[in-house]
């Protein structure tokens, strides 16, 4: 019994050991990183200098402390907003506020402190986007600003990767037959659009039996996404083409909310050359809501997001079957139906509409051991019904 004992705990350490570190690789996709040097406004290195980044959504507290070069790092940030405030003694202390941070980026700010006189401190107050010095990746940061404001057909939101130069629409009809719908297929660099990488906060989105990409949560519940074009790190990896790095929103310590509609119909859009009346309907309606706030202030929050689609349209029909009569090209339909009829065989019922209807509901839980604790564990839940 001790000996089966002893080997169940060594297969559970050895499972831990090999795990976890693949699993934080992962996660690290999904938040930012800052760093920089702090000195005194004669360029000297000022050591041990504490250095804390304040998110001003959650007011999460992430400390650092600068080494003997003067160098800071404050890994794992969530995407936000922050607040950065350096101070050492002897020195007045410094806050900079305004500091947006994106998915991915490794930022650098570097901090002047100047000798203290009595209760000194200086705020500065930026809207400037830090300098990202320390990647030789080309990549762009589409943010929740761009996501909710540029239009999109359909509302999916990976439809932004192609304002990144060198992105297009794959190619999908060379490639894989196994696609899931509401899925837009991207090539970078004219590369197959089998051979890209799509993470959603850490986690991998690629179908492995197949390798396309998965259905992504809606657009509103995404905060912001990444498209890394080429020269990628090492974290990335299995990718030959590019990285679409997505992150989703999280509740704050403010309670939020919303409620959307947009509809589409034959009414607004104009007509394709394709289709000829009766055969031309169209309708297409996307709702929702999504909820996000504080279960414990600082330190618990929960997001949660529905989004339906009803989708009704005619199918294209050839003009040698249903005539056109700008073309002078007869209506050959009841010359189908008598053929038909005479081998007993059941009309053709040209009204029957292609449908596409969805569901999709999103929740995130986030809970933060303390204000000024590390670890943060988060749980998500998604589902779809076609």
């Amino acid at each position: 019994m001790r000996l089966r004992s002893a080997l169940n705990a060594w297969l559970v350490v050895m499972t831990v050991v090999w795990v976890v570190p693949d699993t934080f690789g992962q996660a690290t996709l999904s938040f930012a990183q800052l760093n920089g040097t702090v000195q005194d406004t004669g360029s000297r290195i000022i050591v041990g200098a504490s250095v804390v980044a304040r998110n001003l959504a959650t007011n999460q507290t992430y400390p650092a402390t600068t080494n003997t070069s003067g160098y800071y790092v404050v890994p794992n940030l969530p995407p936000g907003q922050y607040e950065l405030s350096v101070q050492a003694g002897g020195f007045a202390k410094s806050v900079q506020t305004g500091l947006a941070l994106t998915v991915g980026q490794s930022a650098t700010i570097d901090v002047t402190l100047k000798v203290a006189t009595a209760g000194e401190s200086v705020t500065v107050t930026t809207e400037a986007p830090p300098v990202e010095t320390s990647r030789s990746e080309i990549s762009q940061a589409i943010d929740t600003v761009q996501i909710q404001q540029l239009p999109t057909n359909g509302r999916r939101f990976v439809d932004f990767a192609l304002l990144t130069p060198g992105v297009a629409t794959g190619r999908t009809s060379l490639q894989s037959t196994f696609t899931e719908p509401e899925t837009t297929r991207i090539s970078f660099g004219g590369m197959r659009d089998l051979s890209n990488a799509v993470t959603v906060d850490g986690g991998d989105y690629i179908n492995e039996a197949t390798g396309s990409q998965r259905s992504t949560p809606s657009q509103e519940a995404v905060n912001e996404f990444r498209v890394v074009n080429n020269s990628f790190g090492a974290e990335y990896g299995r990718a030959l083409g590019g990285i679409v790095n997505v992150v989703t929103k999280s509740g704050t310590n403010d309670l939020h909310g919303s409620l959307y509609g947009y509809l589409s119909n034959k009414a607004a859009n104009s007509r394709s050359l394709l289709t000829e009346s009766p055969y031309d309907a169209y309708r297409r309606g996307q709702f929702g809501g999504t909820l996000g706030g504080p279960i414990q202030k600082d330190r618990t929050f929960f997001f949660m997001n529905y989004e339906g689609q009803r989708l009704g349209q005619s199918p294209t029909y050839p003009f040698t079957l249903i005539g056109n009569q700008s073309l002078n090209i007869p209506n050959n339909v009841p010359l189908v139906n008598a053929a038909k009829a005479a081998l007993g065989l059941p009309p053709e019922d040209l009204n029957i509409l292609k449908t596409l209807d969805n569901d999709n509901g999103f929740a995130r839980l986030d809970y933060q051991l303390n204000t000024n604790s590390r670890p943060r564990f988060t749980t998500r839940w998604w589902t779809r019904v076609i």
